[in-house]
């Protein structure tokens, strides 16, 4: 089982409590994910500006050669489901200590996490 932790930055922290519900929800719906939790995280000062956030821990169950295929498809799954999410800003995905921009997690970040303790 590898675990994997997102954050979801949104814009404000109006329904953040929904939010989390309803990406728990999407997410656990996705093949390769085995269980999802998702939870408001505490407001954060991110330069001059606040920011409000979800953090969500993934458990896929694959190994191998399929663990690098499920987070690869679990990247593109979720960057689909971004254009759903109002009031989303950005998602991240935790990669040893750096936070990655979805946008900018490639092949070979999928096969870092895939290979990860």
């Amino acid at each position: 089982m590898t675990e994997i932790n997102m954050f979801f930055e949104y814009a404000h922290d109006d329904n953040l409590d929904q939010a989390a519900h309803l990406l728990q929800d999407r997410l656990s719906q996705m093949e390769m994910v085995n269980e999802v939790e998702a939870a408001p995280e505490e407001m954060r000062i991110n330069g001059l500006e606040i920011a409000a956030a979800i953090g969500v821990t993934l458990l896929v169950v694959r190994g191998g050669r399929e663990l690098v295929e499920a987070v690869r498809k679990l990247v593109t799954e979720v960057k689909c489901l971004m254009t759903d999410l109002h009031d989303l800003k950005n998602v991240y995905v935790d990669l040893g200590a750096q936070r990655i921009p979805i946008g900018k997690f490639d092949q070979e970040h999928c096969r870092q996490l895939a290979l990860k303790p």
